[in-house]
């Protein structure tokens, strides 16, 4: 199987597993989402093995398990907010205490590293738990937009920046970071990003300007979160993230965009175009 085709499968089940856990039910997407945030976090720190780092992994996973559970649970129990900044305040505590019995090198960069990773990648994925709109009985998602929106923005935005770059792309984006990406490509994901918000906002009756301005957000932080993940791997001589998808990397390939795009979306849906 030659890799295009290989790219062209594992993308077609990836797209089908994220739209199914955005459309039905709200436990579904809880796992399928969870899973992304621990998968991604196993990665992220599994990207230090070869630095002089050696941030404590399997404390940070169960952590990350631990935070995002109970940021599960406040959605059906909201009166538990103090118990959740309570557990996360302890978490980070132990993160600290653990190091001190591990005698590693560098302690203070495996702190750093193992928080880092934390907010990275649990934070988002539990804001999206709270970007969507489900019933508490049925479990069934009411309204996914907010959520389909980011995922569908960023897809339009990554592919058109790849075919009009690959056309027309003269003028390089960031060439000691990404040497294919070019401004010509980035602009042109940036307008297809932006004509694809507005198409969204009409389809569902929402503010042209609000969803135009999304196109324009996540292009923009969509390619800043793609730039700062091939920045890391950069920097620690490394390729993929994973291979959990084959043709595609790992976990943190396919998201680094989502990634930064979430907290921002959601900033502007609930605080800012309300």
């Amino acid at each position: 199987m030659n890799n295009l085709v290989q790219r062209a499968i594992t993308g077609t089940i990836f797209v089908a597993v994220i739209v199914s856990a955005i459309l039905f039910k709200s436990w579904i997407f809880h796992t399928v989402f969870g899973l992304v945030a621990i998968v991604g976090l196993n990665e992220f720190y599994g990207l230090f093995k070869k630095s002089s780092s050696s941030p404590y992994t399997t404390l940070g996973v169960l952590i990350g398990v631990l935070i995002y559970s109970f940021g599960i649970i406040l959605l059906y129990a909201p009166d538990l907010i103090n118990l959740f900044f309570g557990v996360s305040i302890l978490s980070f505590g132990l993160i600290a205490l653990a190091e001190l019995y591990r005698k590693k090198k560098q302690p203070f960069e495996n702190i750093g590293i193992v928080i880092t990773g934390l907010v990275y990648l649990v934070v988002p994925m539990l804001l999206l738990n709270y970007m969507i709109v489900f019933n508490r009985e049925t479990l069934t998602i009411t309204n996914f937009w907010p959520v389909l929106t980011i995922f569908i923005l960023v897809w339009c935005s990554d592919t058109f920046a790849y075919l009009v770059g690959r056309q027309i792309g003269k003028h390089k984006l960031f060439e000691r970071i990404s040497p294919k990406k070019s401004w010509e490509g980035f602009f042109g994901g940036m307008l297809f990003s932006v004509i694809a918000g507005i198409i969204i906002a009409y389809f569902i009756d929402e503010s042209y300007i609000q969803y135009g301005v999304y196109g324009l957000v996540i292009s923009t932080f969509g390619t800043i979160g793609d730039l700062v993940e091939s920045m890391l791997k950069r920097s620690l001589k490394i390729k993929d993230s994973g291979n959990i998808l084959p043709g595609h990397g790992g976990i943190l390939d396919r998201f680094d965009a989502v990634l930064f795009v979430i907290p921002i979306i959601y900033f502007l849906h609930y605080h800012i175009f309300v």
